[in-house]
């Protein structure tokens, strides 16, 4: 636990960081000030929202349940436990306010940050190198995914938090911070999407899903695989050439300060199958665009289509995605009410949906967005256009 002896030996330590750091500003980034020891280092702004890699417990070093409780942990606390990244990147930081945890967070603050990112990674003439954000797991992939789709050019943003308080006997929040600055000052971390840095891996936020509520190694990629490890610190990315995931759009939010409402609904077994009344009263109460969550492939229930294709004929979009693990649903032939995600998880699809219904897309517009990739695949080559043609 912090105790006040500790607190002034990290103050002391933070302090001669300071005597040899300058903190510069340019007319570019005149909202930034740098923390660097050597200004020919590339620059890297830190997107601060918080979560456990910030968090303390006053219980002890073994506590990695109750925490929060104890005094408060800042980035410069950070900065001044892990003095080696200030060898790889100057540093600036911007704070967003959060309460609450990240769990009771929602699409504001990735529409704060990816503005903010924009303006300092973006606007011609920037020499930012890249951006990473500090974010509470339960919710990093939704934020992250909001940021991904929203950040209009190819610098890197890069993800990270931590499962374990920074008071833990080993916390994992110091080792993912330096990972993740090390990936953002990295040339091969271009033109690849944002991107999660956590526990030596680093993944592709597009495809990224928390797997496991309580261990380190939780942020996967199951069905796509990691984007690359760390070895000594440093990135190695498994594939030389960048590559953008398949899909993956671009939405102009930046005079946005609010997105539609978008509710997810899981499909399962009832008294006579779906509760399809959900997907009204949704929609009656405010709801411009319904994800649903459906068993196999993204399959519906005969009264959850029924449902879909009334509220298509309103212009309410209803998206299906699968409840499993990894897989995707499939379009039918027939382009139909029922809108088909492709290998996107019911937490991406909603922000999408959410993100495409704010841009003012038509409903066959939306359709593309989510069907395009895999109609393409599925359809498109010669033979099946044949085979299909046929029936």
């Amino acid at each position: 636990m912090f105790t006040s002896k500790s607190l002034t030996a990290l103050a002391i330590g933070l302090g001669a960081i300071a005597s040899q750091a300058k903190a510069e500003k340019s007319t570019f980034d005149s909202d930034l000030t740098w923390v660097s020891t050597d200004s020919s280092l590339p620059k890297v702004v830190i997107y601060n929202a918080r979560g456990t890699i910030l968090s303390a417990s006053k219980y002890g070093r073994l506590d990695n349940i109750n925490y929060g409780s104890g005094p408060p942990v800042t980035v410069d606390h950070m900065i001044g436990n892990v003095t080696e990244v200030l060898k790889v990147a100057q540093l600036a930081v911007v704070s967003f306010p959060v309460t609450g945890g990240s769990a009771g967070l929602n699409s504001s603050l990735y529409l704060n940050i990816t503005q903010h990112a924009n303006r300092h990674l973006c606007t011609e003439g920037s020499d930012i190198a890249g951006g990473i954000m500090f974010h509470g797991t339960n919710t990093l992939e939704e934020t992250a995914f909001g940021v991904d789709l929203t950040l209009n050019c190819s610098k890197p943003f890069v993800a990270t938090g931590a499962m374990r308080p920074d008071t833990y006997i080993s916390p994992d929040g110091r080792s993912n911070f330096f990972q993740a600055v090390a990936t953002a000052v990295s040339p091969d971390a271009r033109d690849r999407g944002g991107l999660i840095a956590f526990n030596d891996r680093i993944t592709s936020i597009y495809y990224s899903t928390k797997s496991n509520a309580n261990t380190p190694d939780t942020f996967r990629s199951i069905e796509q695989g990691n984007v690359g490890a760390f070895l000594g610190g440093q990135p190695y990315f498994y594939f030389s050439g960048p590559s953008y995931p398949t899909g993956r759009p671009h939405f102009d939010v930046t005079n946005t300060t609010e997105l539609p409402a978008v509710v997810v609904l899981y499909g399962h077994l009832w008294i006579e199958g779906f509760d399809a009344s959900l997907m009204y009263a949704a929609v009656a109460n405010g709801a411009k665009g319904i994800v649903h969550m459906g068993s196999g492939a993204a399959s519906l229930s005969p009264s959850a289509r029924e449902a879909a294709a009334e509220l298509y004929k309103q212009g309410i979009p209803v998206v299906t995605v699968t409840r499993s693990v990894t897989g995707t649903g499939m379009p039918g032939i027939e382009k139909g009410p029922v809108f088909y995600a492709s290998y996107l998880q019911g937490p991406q699809a909603r922000i999408m949906l959410q993100l495409a219904i704010n841009a003012g897309y038509t409903l066959d517009e939306i359709r593309n967005l989510f069907e395009a990739p895999l109609r393409s695949a599925i359809y498109a080559p010669a033979p099946n256009s044949e085979w299909f043609a046929e029936v």
